[in-house]
């Protein structure tokens, strides 16, 4: 009986020992999976990073592209239309000034007529 139990205390040893063995593989397995884990999640986070700001400085630049291509309108229009009121200042002028020359004395009394009624109108406010 006795070498049966010295049997079994042996195989309980050996039983210990493989799952001694085995928690420290479990363990280096873990910290190797872990390592593994973090440095892909970290790759993935900088491939993210990467790829966002790849994206925003794609819109950026559409946005900047839109923008200057607006303002070139913008400008165009701006400029068409300055020259226009120019143009209908200068036949405005000359309009005027002919009207003044072929009507002086009509030319007078309306001058004086408008600065009468702006006297008046002042002077009741």
């Amino acid at each position: 009986m006795r070498a049966n139990g010295t049997a079994t205390a042996n195989s309980t040893r050996d039983l210990v020992k493989e799952i001694a063995i085995l928690k420290s593989q479990l363990k280096k397995l873990s910290t190797s999976i872990e390592k593994d884990a973090s440095n892909g999640v970290g790759g993935a986070i900088s491939e993210v990073q990467t790829k966002s700001k790849e994206a925003i400085d794609e819109v950026i630049e559409t946005a900047q592209a839109f923008i200057d291509g607006y303002s070139d309108g913008a400008k165009e229009a701006t400029k068409a239309l300055m020259q226009k009121s120019t143009k209908l200042r200068d036949e405005a002028t000359e309009t005027l000034i002919e009207t003044a020359k072929a009507r002086p004395l009509a030319t007078l009394a309306t001058v004086v007529g408008v600065g009468f009624l702006a006297g008046y109108l002042c002077r009741r406010s």
